[in-house]
């Protein structure tokens, strides 16, 4: 009888889709998006590790990002001469009982931006996104970052606490 010892990817693809290619893929096609438009992007950072597994729905969290991340995107880049110098970024950070995923903005403060999503301005938009945040177990936070903008954190717990919790 061989023993085998799974490799880290190996684990990981056991464990469920990993972060990095559902955020390639948002930003990919957002960047596809605003190219028909002509006003520019603000500049796009993405700092999230390829090895950050996604816990729970990934099409739910890929939903739940790519209205949040077209927000931010509209917040920092109100028309095109402030599109020049702001900026998103989206992060990510595993600990051992959750995954958090932030995407952060250069534009107004959450209470100076009036016409913005109810996401964007402080509260989830629809009892839709709060039915699937419910579904993942997860929150969703807003701060003003202290040089300018909103940070927009999603925590999502692992799913091996959210079985040990049911």
């Amino acid at each position: 009888m061989r023993n085998t010892i799974p490799t880290p990817h190996a684990r990981r693809d056991a464990e469920g889709p990993t972060l990095y290619p559902v955020v390639q893929e948002l930003v990919g096609s957002l960047q596809r998006r605003h190219a028909d438009t002509g006003v520019p992007l603000p500049q796009l950072t993405v700092d999230v590790s390829p090895g950050h597994v996604l816990p729970g729905d990934a099409e739910i969290v890929k939903s739940l990002l790519e209205q949040w991340l077209a927000e931010a995107v509209r917040a920092a880049a109100g028309n095109a001469a402030m599109a020049r110098s702001a900026e998103v970024v989206i992060t990510s950070v595993q600990y051992a009982d959750r995954l958090e995923v932030e995407i952060a903005d250069t534009g107004p403060a959450v209470a100076q931006r009036r016409g913005a999503s109810e996401a964007v301005a402080g509260r989830l938009r629809t009892a839709a996104e709060q039915t699937l945040l419910d579904r993942l177990q997860a929150a969703v936070r807003l701060d003003d970052c202290p040089e300018g903008g909103v940070a927009l954190t999603l925590c999502l717990p692992r799913q091996s606490l959210r079985r040990a919790a049911a």
